[in-house]
């Protein structure tokens, strides 16, 4: 057992390797167990012992930092260091008992590992192939022990003092997850990654009312036993905002709190246009996987407004006397199309929230009544009938005389009447369905 003198403090190692072992380069995790920093309770000055536990918290929590690492030979040293030497003041202004520093390298092929070798106070973990920031992440988390999950990438960008600030926040809220915000005046984020954040920001607080700066922060803090909860994360760099998303949608308690930003070290790994797609889909997706309706119900409202602005012209013309031109069939068609378009959404959108609630266990809603279900099945049997009795002149014209002289605008009337009738049917029917699936009901 080895005790390490840290400044005026005292701390106790636990190791079960020397302290230069190095990390296996096979890809698998060390075998030695994590590097704690442990404070020895006797050696506390009295000062730092009172601001350690304010609030009354105590020396009971620890801390791992994971910090994932492609290609970063200019920066791996400098980010170790400054993560190695937060320690003390992060226990100290956090009221921590041990902070833990794990890095993953993810299948470099420059010096990385090499020089992360070398920093024996900090786990490394190896990828022998690059499987991605989200992969490199979930690697650390496996292989950290702290009570509090933490990370920040190894480019230097982030400050690893921020952390302290991070975890006060995040007590002092009652909060799951503290997001580090890096919008501000004083950051360095260039100009179209900075509007690029700002705009999923607002696409995410439109469609889950949570209100977020930087939704694809890569610094933040979190409480272990929210990870089970989050998975499935993409591999990816779009495993932040999938995160972010993730949390929001769940109900978890997300909160921001400002840290400082600097210029990158190296070169980035970060392809606006490809990643930006893919931060917007997996947005879109993880809401949608919770809310399927605020995905679908603008859409098919978004429908509904269009056909009902187009078919305008023609139903004034009709009620006026004057007719329904030729030329106007175009519109009509139009005019079906996104009718049945705006159905299809209204039917999809309520089978998969429906779905969803039965999926994530959520408290009987709206969805789940019999009303819901009748109503679709009225509409439905009312339309698909009212589209026969306008389509039934025609349908007898034809098989009596084999000729159509009725306006073909009866026809498109019909033809619209009966297919969104069939949807409303179907939703009635696949609606009925989910109350004959096993659930457990309360005793």
């Amino acid at each position: 057992m080895q005790f390490i003198r840290y400044s005026r403090l005292v701390f106790k190692r636990h190791d079960s390797a020397p302290q230069g072992a190095a990390g296996r380069t096979d890809g698998s995790v060390q075998r030695n167990r994590p590097v704690i920093i442990r404070v020895r309770a006797s050696h506390w000055p009295a000062g730092w012992a009172v601001a350690a536990r304010g609030g009354g918290q105590a020396l009971s929590e620890t801390l791992s930092i994971v910090i994932p690492a492609f290609n970063e030979e200019d920066a791996v040293d400098d980010i170790l260091k400054r993560c190695l030497d937060a320690r003390a003041a992060l226990m100290h202004d956090a009221g921590l008992s041990g902070v833990e520093v794990v890095i993953v390298d993810d299948g470099s092929r420059d010096k990385t590992q090499e020089k992360a070798r070398r920093w024996t106070e900090a786990k490394l973990v190896v990828h022998e192939k690059n499987k991605g920031y989200g992969a490199a992440l979930m690697t650390g988390f496996r292989a950290s022990s702290g009570d509090y999950l933490s990370f920040l990438d190894a480019d230097g960008t982030c400050d690893p003092l921020a952390f302290a600030g991070l975890i006060k926040a995040l007590r002092e809220a009652k909060a799951d997850m503290a997001v580090g915000a890096r919008l501000h005046e004083d950051s360095e984020m260039p100009a179209v990654r900075m509007l690029g954040n700002r705009l999923y920001a607002l696409l995410l607080r439109s469609l889950t009312g949570v209100r977020m700066t930087d939704t694809a922060s890569g610094m933040r803090v979190f409480k272990r036993q929210l990870l089970r909860r989050l998975a499935p994360l993409p591999t990816g760099l779009h495993f932040t905002p999938a995160m972010t998303a993730r949390v929001a949608c769940m109900g978890a308690t997300l909160i921001e709190h400002p840290i400082p930003y600097s210029e990158r070290v190296g070169q980035s790994k970060l392809s606006v246009v490809r990643d930006g797609v893919r931060f917007l889909r997996v947005i879109l997706g993880t809401v949608f996987a919770y809310f399927p309706m605020r995905v679908f119900a603008p859409l098919a409202a978004a429908c509904f407004v269009l056909a009902g602005g187009l078919a305008l012209l023609p139903v004034r013309a009709y009620l006026g006397g004057a007719g329904i031109e030729e030329w106007l069939i175009y519109r009509l068609l139009t005019v079906l199309t996104l009718s049945v378009c705006g159905a299809i959404f209204s039917a999809i959108g309520l089978l998969a929230q429906r779905a969803s609630n039965a999926a994530l266990g959520r408290p009987a809603s709206w969805i789940e009544k019999p009303a819901v279900r009748e109503t679709a099945a009225v509409a439905g049997i009312a339309l698909w009938l009212a589209g026969v009795v306008v389509n039934w002149p025609t349908v007898v014209e034809y098989v009596t005389t084999g000729h159509i002289t009725r306006h073909w605008g009866w026809v498109l009337l019909g033809a619209l009447a009966v297919i969104c009738g069939t949807v409303f049917i179907s939703l009635s029917i696949a609606l009925g369905a989910f109350a004959h699936l096993p659930h457990e009901e309360p005793l």
